[in-house]
């Protein structure tokens, strides 16, 4: 039991590592989105690599100091993305294999990756310890709480719960509210042009 506890701290610890990455991955690219379009105008490139990039700066020979300078600046840009791109990169792989060496099947779900396995494995710890699924899914705010008005009967998401990690609830099939069918507006002769009135449809 032990070991697969320090298995869990093992998995928090390198998933919350990965978000410093991606986050630090961000301002490298918003910094570089900068620096090319200060030099290059109007040619702004989405979900740019390190890669792209380098091609674009090859592309300039800046002549003046400023530009120079600035290409220069880019260039480190790139450099800092390359590093953060492997970090990353080697940071999944070992999630990958850590939670598969946990025997969890949580992939096995149609949209949970290894990241996603990760992170509910590291947030839920050890399963046993809800005494059912009634408790799981108040614990993880995915249990729909009544939002009744009048005769019409409906659900909302409950806002309690863990909600520091969503990744427990995205794969969840989103909860249909049982409510009355609305009615379909139509015309009435005996109502002024521009309102409606609504009659219950055939459903």
């Amino acid at each position: 039991m032990l070991a697969y506890e320090q298995e869990l701290e093992a998995l928090r610890m390198l998933s919350e590592r990965r978000v410093e990455l991606i986050s630090h991955r961000v301002q490298i690219v918003n910094r570089l989105q900068r620096l090319l379009s200060e030099l290059l105008p109007g040619q702004a490139k989405p979900n740019l690599t390190a890669l792209q990039a380098k091609a674009i700066l090859s592309s300039r020979r800046p002549r003046d100091l400023a530009k120079k300078t600035r290409k220069r600046m880019a260039l480190e840009q790139v450099e800092d993305l390359v590093v953060v791109d492997a970090r990353i990169k080697a940071i999944n792989k070992e999630l990958k294999a850590m939670v598969l060496a946990t025997g969890s099947l949580l992939m096995d779900l149609p949209g949970i990756g290894p990241i996603g396995a990760a992170r509910i494995l590291a947030d839920v710890g050890d399963v046993n310890r809800f005494a059912d699924r009634d408790r799981f899914a108040s614990w993880t705010g995915t249990a729909p709480r009544d939002a009744s008005s009048g005769e019409q009967v409906r659900h909302r998401l409950s806002r309690a719960g863990n909600r520091r990690s969503t990744t427990c609830c995205t794969w969840l099939p989103p909860a249909r509210s049982v409510s009355t069918p609305r009615a379909a507006p139509t015309t009435d002769a005996n109502v002024p042009p521009g309102r409606l009135t609504w009659k219950r449809c055939a459903a």
